[in-house]
């Protein structure tokens, strides 16, 4: 029977059956030939087919599930995109952008009249503003501070009084708090937080009051920390960013029915997380006589005493507090948001004037957006693809940008950023200077905004956050010189002639409103030249215009630096072919005051 000729391709019903019958008829040729339906035997026979179909499936359907591109079981997607570097989302938050007013006193004597900043309220982070058409509740992500009027809209309201407006970022999200109990300590012990639609983990407190950090695998003991900046005021930057270690963390994972896991380390040794210098002594190469050890040894968790990935928790009560919220419904119309908690509400001096603190109210100018439901298959599947491929690190040109303007707003803001290979030897400001001239070396140019949203150089604060940052993401061969990078303020002037029937007023300040949308900040990058023919054609495209009879761009310059850049620019000399060229030097174009500095005439033939 062993050199019987079986085959080993089968795969359906219909492929078993016949061979088992194609065999029968084979080998047991007197014994058994009748094949009729009717007969017993060919129940048999397909009772044999259909466990063989059965097996084949499932087969077919573990090999599948082991690819990425092919399973379909959503625990299985979830595994693999761990894996290769994506956290699947059980829900996106809605955002949207809030204003808050505060009626504020005029300051007594003041002449003219000015807001008594003293009766400045202060919005913490996290205060809730609830939707009045549905119930869904946002969260404010900032502090808003209504002593500092530098970047609010101040009206005059009535009675001496002003009305002071400040605009803020907010999600749909809400607060929930769970306790769980640990008493022996475990190897990575668990905890499930049974609620969807979480969104991200606030803290993890236990009861001796020590903080738990989250990290992205348990492996890593370093995270970002934030210090508080004393020199805030002047330089823009909350916080200072540093790296801490820390033992006690976890790890956060979605399961398959869009619950929340968190799992901690299993540290239960008494010793304390401390780095040694590797030496040939304590990594056990070369110097001890027998058996080497090279592939155990040689790997720095050896050389690392450590608390075995991090502490288990024992003989504590962890408390967590979690986002949960998003999801489509919690895309709400404008001027929605309206029903603001007063509660966390104080004033920053010892007033107590409850009219004024009842006097904040809230709006959303315009909808939210972006909430939607838990990632689907294919959206996990695709984003699973992405992060294997780019591993958040930065390699090209365009990562380091991306990178960099991705500095998170607490530890300050870069709005304008330029990648190019280091070509001198003596770099202009760095943060790591560099000897001599490095072929692996980058330089990056940078500049910051103000409170006004106008352009400036980074702060030395900036800089240091922006190099601690950028090292958790660089290759190890490259180097990155942080520079300053240059502005050079305008303006436009131009004349124009209008069709006969327009109003001249109308069409001036329709082009000027064009203007101001073509040179917003936003919209320019570094080194970009300026297109005069791009000009002439957004005037010309303005309804009523018939010709455009002059443009000019001047450079506006301030000696002293109070208004404009101290920086001064030959614009005739850089103009070429129509084009209005950047230095060598790379600095971009800014027209710092658009309500003064683009000028419009309406002239007649």
């Amino acid at each position: 029977m062993a050199d019987n000729n079986i085959q080993y391709l089968n795969k359906s019903f219909s492929d078993f059956k016949s061979n088992l019958i194609n065999y029968a008829k084979t080998y047991f040729p007197t014994a058994y030939n009748d094949f009729s339906d009717a007969n017993p035997g060919a129940m048999f026979i397909e009772m044999a087919s259909y466990v063989g179909d059965v097996m084949s499936f499932y087969l077919d359907n573990q090999i599948q599930e082991n690819f990425l591109l092919y399973a379909k079981e959503k625990e299985n997607l979830y595994a693999m995109s761990y894996v290769l570097g994506y956290r699947p989302k059980a829900s996106y938050a809605s955002s949207a952008t809030i204003d808050l007013y505060q009626q504020m006193p005029s300051l007594p004597g003041s002449n003219p009249l000015i807001p008594d900043t003293t009766y400045g309220l202060i919005v913490p982070s996290n205060t809730t503003i609830t939707s009045i058409s549905t119930g869904i509740k946002f969260l404010t992500t900032q502090q808003v501070d209504f002593t500092d009027t530098g970047s609010a809209v101040i009206t005059f309201y009535d009675n001496d009084t002003f009305l002071v407006r400040k605009s803020i970022p907010a999600i749909s999200a809400e607060i929930k708090e769970a306790t769980f109990d640990f008493t022996t300590p475990q190897k990575f012990s668990t905890i499930n937080i049974s609620d969807t639609n979480v969104l991200q983990i606030l803290d993890v407190t236990d009861s001796d009051g020590n903080l738990w950090y989250e990290v992205p695998y348990l492996a890593q003991s370093t995270i970002y920390d934030k210090l508080s900046n004393p020199t805030y005021n002047s330089d823009q930057v909350p916080y200072l960013l540093k790296l801490k270690r820390v033992p006690r963390r976890f790890v956060s994972r979605l399961l398959s029915d869009n619950s929340l896991q968190l799992e901690f380390g299993a540290g239960v040794s008494n010793k304390s997380d401390d780095d040694i210098i590797p030496t040939p002594d304590n990594i056990q190469l070369g110097l001890a006589p027998g058996i080497s050890n090279l592939l155990d040894d040689y790997n720095q968790t050896s050389i690392f005493y450590t608390q075995e990935y991090g502490l288990a928790p024992s003989n504590t009560t962890l408390t967590v507090r979690y986002l949960i919220g998003g999801g489509i419904i919690s895309n709400v119309p404008a001027n929605d948001l309206t029903n603001i908690d007063l509660t966390p509400v104080y004033f920053k001096s010892l007033i107590t004037d409850n009219t004024i603190k009842n006097s904040l109210i809230s709006t959303n100018p315009n909808p939210s957006s972006g909430g939607r439901n838990a990632d689907e298959i294919e959206e996990i599947r695709n984003n699973a693809l992405y992060a294997h491929s780019s591993q958040l690190r930065a390699v090209t040109k365009n990562d380091y940008i991306v990178r960099a303007l991705s500095l998170p707003s607490d530890y300050g803001s870069i709005s304008k950023v330029y990648v190019t290979q280091d070509l001198n030897s003596n770099p202009q400001q760095t943060v790591a200077p560099t000897a001599t001239s490095n072929p692996l070396s980058l330089d990056m140019y940078i500049l910051a905004y103000n409170s006004n949203k106008q352009l400036t150089q980074a702060t030395t604060i900036l800089k240091e956050n922006l190099s601690t940052y950028l090292n958790e993401y660089r290759m190890v061969t490259d180097a990155i010189n942080i520079k300053d990078a240059f502005y050079i303020n305008i303006g436009v002037n131009f004349d124009i002639t209008v069709v006969g029937g327009f109003n001249n007023q109308l069409v001036l300040q329709e082009c000027i409103n064009n203007l101001k949308n073509y040179f917003d900040i936003d919209k320019w990058q570094i080194n970009r030249p300026i297109v005069l023919s791009e000009i002439t054609v957004i005037l010309l495209q303005t309804k009523g215009v018939q010709s455009v009879v002059k443009l000019e761009i001047t450079n506006k310059e301030d000696i002293n630096g109070n208004t404009y850049s101290t920086l001064g620019y030959d614009i005739a000399g850089a103009t070429r072919n129509g084009n209005i060229y950047p230095s060598a030097d790379p600095c971009i174009f800014e027209v710092r005051y658009p309500d003064t500095d683009i000028q419009g005439r309406v002239v007649t033939y």
